[in-house]
């Protein structure tokens, strides 16, 4: 991208990657929990983040986004959080930045069973220590590997078992949502995806099951057409 830019600014000829042929996309094998799995790693974890782990899970945000959460980002009155930031770790340096794209800065509404979770959450562990929903145990900004290492890994191991990712909770929440029935187009809404194109790419397997249920029904439509017609058939050779 550097280098097309480059060349469209005639900072440069030719862009010298433009003959280079990029690797296959090897995609990550993905874990979607059920709703009682995610209780049940929710419940195993530490107190403390137990309702990160929900609010991931129903939320699908990332953990960067969760991390960079601050309490004026809630409006539980109306069920909603409100992503604007990330916060990234590079070499041990936390950085707050805008989220991954345009598209990620949103605005998603929580179950009420979150909600007050999210309410609780912020009596026991925030209440004025930290600026950030979810801190780590001292306060400071929660860093994914210390998180990863104390925390999740243990409480995976005693609960649903690896693989387990972090990014697995995003995973959940779609899936969850794809069997609730919900359109696409708001799948990708909730995940903050630039483009419906990138939800279907990861996501569209798991519509397939719903292709039944669409036959299913237009089965019953036809039923319903079928004695209608034998219905009205009857009445006129009364």
């Amino acid at each position: 991208m550097a280098f097309t830019a480059a060349t469209d600014d005639a900072l440069i000829q030719r862009a010298p990657c433009s003959e280079v042929n990029l690797p296959k996309r090897v995609d990550t094998e993905k874990r979607f929990l059920s709703v009682d799995e995610l209780h049940h790693l929710a419940d195993t974890i530490d107190p403390r983040h137990r309702t990160l782990i929900l609010t991931a899970g129903y939320t699908g945000a990332r953990f960067g986004e969760l991390a960079a959460l601050q309490p004026r980002d809630l409006d539980l009155a109306r069920r909603r959080v409100t992503i604007t930031r990330s916060l990234t770790e590079v070499r041990g340096a936390i950085t707050e930045t805008g989220p991954k794209t345009a598209a990620s800065k949103r605005s998603i509404t929580l179950p009420q069973a979150v909600v007050d979770d999210l309410a609780d959450h912020l009596d026991q562990h925030t209440n004025g220590r930290t600026d950030r929903v979810f801190a780590a145990p001292q306060g400071g900004p929660l860093r994914r590997r210390s998180f990863r290492q104390r925390f999740r890994l243990p409480a995976v191991d005693a609960s649903v078992g690896q693989p387990c990712r972090f990014h697995d909770l995003r995973h959940t929440h779609a899936a969850l949502l794809i069997a609730a029935n919900i359109h696409p187009k708001l799948l990708q809404a909730r995940l903050g995806h630039t483009s419906i194109k990138t939800t279907l790419d990861v996501y569209g397997h798991l519509y397939e099951p719903l292709d039944e249920i669409a036959a299913d029904r237009l089965e019953q439509l036809i039923a319903n057409a079928i004695a209608h017609r034998t219905r009205a058939e009857r009445g006129l050779e009364m």
